[in-house]
């Protein structure tokens, strides 16, 4: 059990029995106050969000809403030490990778038959499946993200490429030629971004590359990982080529994307704001190239809304839930006005992408919400959040000439399938 586990779980118990003494009666009359946790503390973000908290207190007055924020870096520690001394928000929005820990430690209340039925009803397979586990759906699916190729259009254009590449062999080939060099011999523009000390940043790029390659992450029935298989091992190898050749330089950031000095990386819709300031009608953004015939694939994942198992406010805290993420009078749910308005992101629920097709219909969010047919979800298994550290840190490790992809995924593997065996 890692760290994160046997917190969670030592704090669960603390919880109960402080919740008792900290909140009102499940189903009080009187006033009732929603204590919902979030890692949206922006100004322009709380500028869009607050005015949908007051219009829930406006039709419902005997409800509080008390919205608290910490950074995302803060967001998990928040949620599993925060219990301790009393102060368990009734509602967070959290990662859809940390429910196992969540899970097994018993912090989430279990939603009511008419939600799981509108979470099933309203919204993708593959969001639906982004927020279950153990064949229980945990909350309201909100924020949904995919990776696609993104590539500076003036740097393609300079290096004598019409189109973005298709495949993994035209990829190599265009980020070589939108390779510089100074007279130094040091690479001043980089034909590819791979980001290193990030997990995210690390594992969801190259788990789209490895199923545009055939390949899977886990067994079915989770029972071992796969990512070490043949599939993986090319997957790596390609990665660590494009870095041999010069054409992917380690050194190099978001922010040298952002400044022009990169052609093409793979990422997230949620970097579109930021790109389309800094890179304005100068940046595209095509599907996940393949290899070996595949069919193009990537990785989504998904942010929820969750109710913690410890409130006494666990009736109220749903009904305001499923208002916010219901459909107003035919058009889009409060949430979904949200993301689009203020995050530029793309809602899970499908009626939202539809009333706010206006806004998911640019050029650069469009190919996201296209993928969403094609995506398929993190793997939310045991340990998901080891196991994806423990990834990052080999596949960095090939990509440093530290060890060859074989034997670092192995690496990864054999460590993987011991926390996988000893959560099961």
């Amino acid at each position: 059990m890692n760290i994160v586990s046997r917190l969670v779980a030592s704090l669960a118990i603390a919880a109960m029995v402080v919740g008792a003494c900290t909140a009102a009666p499940e189903g009080s009359k009187g006033p009732v106050k929603l204590v919902v946790l979030t890692h949206w503390g922006d100004q322009a973000l709380l500028a869009v969000l607050q005015p949908i908290f007051d219009e829930y207190q406006k039709q419902n007055p005997n409800v509080k809403i008390e919205h608290q924020s910490v950074a995302f870096d803060d967001l998990l520690k928040r949620i599993t030490t925060g219990r301790i001394g009393g102060s368990a928000p009734d509602i967070y929005h959290f990662y859809n990778l940390w429910m196992p820990d969540f899970v097994s430690s018993d912090l989430l209340q279990t939603p009511p038959g008419d939600v799981i039925a509108d979470i099933k009803k309203g919204y993708s397979q593959s969001s639906v499946d982004g927020s279950s586990y153990r064949n229980q759906v945990w909350g309201y699916p909100t924020e949904v993200n995919t990776y696609q190729l993104i590539y500076n259009k003036k740097l393609l254009q300079e290096a004598g490429s019409t189109k973005p590449p298709a495949t993994w062999d035209e990829l190599r080939s265009v980020a070589t030629k939108a390779t510089k060099k100074g007279a130094d011999g040091k690479i001043t523009q980089a034909g590819f971004l791979l980001l290193k000390g990030w997990d995210s940043g690390v594992v969801h790029p190259w788990s789209s590359l490895l199923w545009s390659n055939n390949g899977d992450y886990v067994a079915k029935d989770n029972s071992k990982v796969r990512f070490n298989e043949k599939p993986g091992v090319e997957t790596t190898q390609f990665e660590v080529d494009l870095i041999k050749s010069g054409a992917a330089d380690l050194g190099f950031t978001m922010d040298d994307f952002a400044a022009g000095k990169v052609a093409m990386t793979i990422m997230a819709n949620w970097w579109g704001a930021a790109l389309k300031k800094a890179l304005p009608d100068n940046v595209g953004v095509a599907p996940i190239p393949t290899n070996g015939g595949a069919q193009s694939s990537t990785l989504q994942y998904n942010w929820l809304w969750g109710v913690d198992k410890g409130t006494k406010q666990g009736q109220e805290a749903w009904k305001f839930l499923t208002w916010l993420n219901g459909p107003q009078a035919g058009s889009s749910s409060p949430m979904g006005k949200y993301l689009t308005t203020a995050l530029n992101a793309i809602p899970a629920r499908v009626s939202d992408q539809q009333a706010n097709a206006s806004l998911l219909g640019d050029a650069f969010v469009k190919p996201f919400v296209d993928s969403l047919k094609t995506s398929r979800s993190e793997p939310i298994i045991p340990g998901a959040q080891e196991i994806k550290t423990v990834l990052q840190k080999q596949i960095e490790a090939a990509w440093f000439g530290q060890k060859s992809p074989k034997d670092a995924l192995d690496t990864a593997a054999t460590e993987a399938n011991r926390i996988l065996g000893e959560k099961r």
